[in-house]
């Protein structure tokens, strides 16, 4: 596992990535990750409905009886259909941001993790122009990437609305589910303050906002029962009247899990105000720093045989 700074160090500082190399060291085999099997049957269809254009699963979040959920594989398919350059011109986007060292070999897990985690990104996280996809084929061809977070819709967004306008298999309650998951949606790191596998609920703390969240997440409850410290990133969104996970884990740790590890985590996100994306995760996890060009493991290494200090203080000199 890679874990990195997504932004400069001139930004960010060059004490955190000191903290991290310094935690590192000798806990690399203590680190827990989530398998992707587990993500994809949380993405399990319940049913298909709709032309080729509309074959989009509306898949639930956790159980049966949890609020409407579209597979973001079929979102991001529906556009590579329908507007191919909007697609291709994210897809570079996304992996310009994640900044993966070409130079070195990567395990297929973080390849394919990364692969789901750029359907979740261009899903959630990207904008388009105008209202969406309209099924006309002229039209839907002069839909644009948007880069102000402020203007345009979620292709998330734009799949629902043309799914329910177009008897796509998203009903009206469906559609008011879809709704409150584009708008309450966010990616962060999460604190584990507690897990309750009887509840299947996690009670978190946001180190990057420093909100409280209570969330639905009963595989994650199961596996962290009775936690008290720990990290996990991932996307959750409310529906229904209460949070739940929506993706699969970018990173999962029960070490470190002392207060001070988290104490030094959210002080030097939120004293410098950054809130990274998926993208600025991913990249914070299993990319290379912009000043340094180090990865994770290369920190972790340099500060084994004790040259990461004097190189970072070079740098921050």
């Amino acid at each position: 596992m890679v874990v990195h700074i997504s932004v400069t160090l001139g930004v960010m500082g060059c004490a955190l990535i000191h903290r991290f190399a310094r935690r590192a060291c000798g806990r690399i085999a203590e680190r827990r990750t989530v398998c992707l099997t587990a993500g994809k049957e949380a993405r399990r269809p319940h049913f298909r409905k709709g032309t080729m254009m509309s074959m989009v699963t509306v898949a639930a979040i956790g159980d049966s009886d949890s609020p409407a959920m579209l597979d973001t594989k079929d979102v991001v398919d529906m556009f590579k259909r329908s507007n191919l350059a909007v697609y291709a011109e994210a897809r570079r986007e996304f992996y310009r941001k994640v900044n993966l060292n070409p130079f070195k070999p990567h395990s297929q897990y973080v390849l394919q993790l990364v692969e789901w985690s750029f359907l979740d990104w261009f899903s959630f996280d990207c904008r388009i122009s105008g209202s969406g996809i309209t099924g006309n084929e002229s039209e839907d061809m002069l839909v644009e990437l948007e880069y102000d977070a402020l203007r345009g819709i979620s292709p998330f967004r734009a799949a629902a609305e043309y799914l329910h306008r177009h008897a796509g298999g998203v009903g009206d309650i469906d559609l008011d589910d879809l709704r409150e998951v584009d708008e309450t949606n966010f990616a962060s790191m999460f604190w584990i303050r507690n897990a309750n596998a009887v509840q299947g609920r996690l009670m978190v703390e946001d180190l990057i906002r420093g909100e409280f969240y209570s969330v639905f997440d009963p595989r994650a409850a199961a596996r962290y029962d009775g936690a008290h410290g720990g990290l996990i990133v991932n996307r959750i969104a409310r529906a229904r009247g209460m949070w739940r996970s929506c993706a699969i884990p970018l990173y999962e740790a029960r070490r470190p899990d002392a207060l001070d590890a988290k104490a030094d985590i959210s002080r030097e996100f939120r004293d410098t105000g950054y809130t990274p994306d998926v993208a600025g995760l991913l990249r914070f996890f299993y990319g290379r720093a912009k000043d340094t060009g180090l990865g994770w493991e290369d920190a972790v290494s340099l500060r084994s045989t004790g040259v990461l200090d004097r190189f970072l203080n070079r740098i921050c000199d």
